[in-house]
């Protein structure tokens, strides 16, 4: 009995590596001279080492397969996966090859040009910053007196594409490295999460936490993407960067020419919580409104916002765009508030040229604003300029190649900007102009070693409120 069972056993396992050898390499792959003779192979003649070695053998091979169930790597118009929007275009001019910032966005699609790691299903990504600033006053907007370490943040982001049309993505943020206990200034949070849902280039769904697509800072916020060590102020205290709401829209692309490209967002949201504009309510004043971003969760009035971007590219190298944000703020809902701004970005060779304003109305406001009374200011209003020249020197590449190739590059950078929050009345105390000069080092394009030095310039106080900043971040 015990022979028959083995003389079995053997038997099952002939047939099966021979099905996986025939089903690898199809009948089709057996060549047969016509002049041979075909003999069988005895059972007898196949040992159990023989069968296991076969077919782990095949095993093997299959395992090292890609699994099925892996995602596409990019998608028809959407920027590859592992490419950031500082990917750089080279460009021959005479008998030099000069290289671009490589920053235009890609509208809807920008949120996927991170640099992800593959899984099977979910691919995993994100960037981490650290900063050093010494500043020689206190009260300076974003570097406070003295020489302060900071790691600012750690971002870990998502994607999955679910199935060919369904994909997600998000990203959480831990500022600060999060929640101290004795300590309040650490955070956790979800930066957005959005699914979509796509039809074509021209029309595609999405729904969740959404970043707001109001000027060009705020949709590529990443700190390995910029040159400066601190945000534009317009994107800190005019358009509250970094800015995400729940609703629900559509983005799309077509291009009109060959050449020319137009990218579009639309999204209904929550919008902000002003709080009550009744005697006693608790809104927002000179400060700005960033603590006054919406809920995730519930909206304090039944009336909706819309957020809106359109950018234009006519050919490579230059974008311009135009984005508004439009809801009601307060807790009755009676009174609107409206952002309007403009950004764009002209790329020649080396050289880049952005910039961003930003315009606020806001209803029930004045010009002598009073929190305790529910009273906003009316007008706030702001811009930044920035220049920057990127250089790789040739004999940096020959002396030292192992820390300066190809992909290397440096950049200079002058940025100013002027912000005020109340622009009725003079002398308020985020009334601000700023001078930057900057100059960074990235050994490959998501890897940046930034260092810069920031003019204060406080309309309500001569008191000189300078300081240095110098921050690493990269992706991983």
């Amino acid at each position: 009995m015990g022979v028959c069972i083995m003389t079995f056993r053997l038997m099952f396992g002939a047939l099966a590596a021979f099905s996986l050898l025939v089903g690898e390499f199809g009948l089709s792959n057996i060549a047969i001279a016509k002049d041979e003779t075909l003999s069988a192979t005895p059972i007898s003649a196949v040992s159990k080492d023989d069968i296991e070695r076969i077919v782990d053998q095949r095993l093997e091979e299959i395992l090292s397969r890609t699994p099925q169930n892996t995602p596409p790597t990019d998608f028809e118009q959407i920027p590859g996966l592992g490419q950031t929007n500082r990917t750089q275009q080279r460009i021959q001019q005479g008998s030099n090859e000069v290289m671009t910032g490589g920053n235009i966005l890609q509208g809807g699609r920008t949120i996927y040009a991170k640099p992800f790691v593959r899984a099977p299903k979910t691919i995993l990504g994100g960037y981490i910053d650290f900063m050093i600033s010494d500043c020689n006053n206190a009260g300076s907007r974003d570097c406070r007196e003295g020489l302060e370490f900071d790691q600012e943040r750690f971002v870990p982001f998502f994607y999955s594409q679910i199935t060919d049309r369904l994909s997600i993505a998000t990203e959480l943020e831990i500022e600060h490295g999060g929640p101290q206990g004795n300590q309040g200034d650490g955070d956790v949070k979800i930066e957005f999460a959005a699914m979509d849902y796509r039809f074509n280039d021209l029309l595609n769904l999405r729904a969740g936490i959404l970043l707001i697509p109001l000027g060009r800072f705020n949709l590529v916020h990443d700190t390995p993407l910029n040159d400066l060590p601190l945000r534009p102020m317009v994107s800190r205290l005019i358009i509250p960067s970094t800015f995400a709401e729940s609703g629900v829209g559509i983005f799309g692309t077509f291009y009109p020419t060959q050449l020319a490209k137009v990218d579009y967002e639309f999204y209904v949201t929550q919008g902000f919580d002003g709080g009550s504009s009744a005697p006693g309510g608790a809104t927002f004043g000179e400060e700005g409104y960033r603590g006054r971003r919406g809920s995730f969760q519930t909206d304090n009035n039944e009336n909706k916002a819309i957020a809106s971007r359109v950018a234009v590219s006519p050919f490579l190298g230059i974008e311009v765009a135009g984005s508004v944000h439009h809801g009601k703020w307060d807790d009755e809902g009676d009174h609107f508030m409206t952002i309007f701004a403009i950004d764009g970005l002209i790329q020649r060779g080396p050289f880049e040229l952005l910039g961003e304003a930003a315009w606020t109305r806001i209803g029930g406001g004045s010009k002598n604003p009073d929190a305790a009374n529910g009273t906003p200011p009316k007008r706030m209003d702001g811009y930044n300029v920035q220049a920057n020249y990127h250089f790789m020197p040739e004999f940096l590449k020959r002396m030292a190649p192992t820390h300066f190739g190809d992909s290397s590059t440096f950049t200079a950078i002058v940025r100013w900007g002027e912000v005020d929050t109340n622009s009725q009345r003079k002398g308020n105390i985020n009334e601000i102009q700023r001078l930057t000069l900057g100059f960074n080092f990235r050994p490959v394009e998501d890897s940046v070693l930034k260092f810069a030095w920031t003019f204060n310039d406080h309309k309500d106080d001569p008191q000189s409120r300078n300081g240095w900043q110098m921050a690493w971040a990269t992706y991983f």
